[in-house]
């Protein structure tokens, strides 16, 4: 899930840096109808709210444990990280 959030804050903040910079009336012109959207346009719109909400959860959740994830990724790059493969195929089978 940390990799989710992770992933879905990189992506918001490159969004953010790509919108940075135009004005108002730029925003303005690239507002379209709802009505007017494809379907296939309609559920990317509907997904980039979803990944919007999930970045705020995550900037304003208590339970993202960044000590723990700091630890996690440097045991990631020295190697060290181990994988318990029974506990993982546990948890796959029980659904």
């Amino acid at each position: 899930m940390i990799d989710k959030i992770n992933k879905l804050a990189v992506q918001g903040m490159q969004n953010l840096q790509e919108v940075k910079g135009k004005t108002e009336k730029d925003v303005e012109k690239s507002k379209v109808r709802k009505e007017d959207l494809k379907v296939s346009d309609q559920l990317i719109v509907e997904e980039g709210k979803r990944v919007a909400e999930y970045i705020e959860m995550a900037k304003t959740s208590s339970q993202v444990r960044t000590e723990l994830v700091e630890q996690i990724k440097k045991a990631i790059e020295d190697g060290t990280f181990k994988v318990d493969i029974e506990k993982i195929a546990k948890k796959i089978l029980e659904g």
